[in-house]
């Protein structure tokens, strides 16, 4: 069992050198020093808008704001008909509507590992965007 022991803290001394980048050195009175440069990433750089991340983020921004579509489709059905239709048919397209951007958002969180990242379940990419032409269609 020491044996044991003494082999996996050798083992953890020599891989916790190899992977943080500091080592031992007897030449400098007992110091650690670093051995590689530091890496540096700009965060700029990174392709944000084709990861898995953004897909995730939609997933999770759809599962919250499903709910925009009702009243979205209220305005669109209100000024494409009249207030009575926007008040019965909008409410069930909405509720239809809201639905689908919901179970999208699920879907999304679910399968954000898997690729297709650029590529919305449905469209617009989120719900807010849907909802503020629509509202904006009707007010203005």
């Amino acid at each position: 069992m020491k044996n044991l022991i003494l082999i996996l803290s050798v083992f953890t001394l020599i891989f916790g050198c190899l992977t943080i980048g500091y080592c031992y050195d007897n030449d400098s009175d007992n110091e650690f020093t670093f051995t590689s440069p530091p890496v540096e990433i700009d965060r700029d750089e990174i392709p944000y808008g084709g990861s898995p991340v953004n897909k995730l983020e939609r997933g999770i921004i759809n599962m919250a704001t499903f709910w925009m579509e009702l009243p979205a489709e209220v305005a669109k059905v209100s000024n494409e008909q009249d207030p009575a239709a926007g008040v019965t048919i909008g409410v069930v397209n909405g509720t239809i509507t809201s639905a689908m951007r919901a179970l999208a958002g699920v879907y999304d969180t679910v399968t954000f590992p898997i690729p297709s990242y650029t590529k919305p379940a449905m469209k617009p990419e989120y719900a807010w965007k849907a909802a503020d032409d629509k509202i904006r269609a009707l007010l203005w």
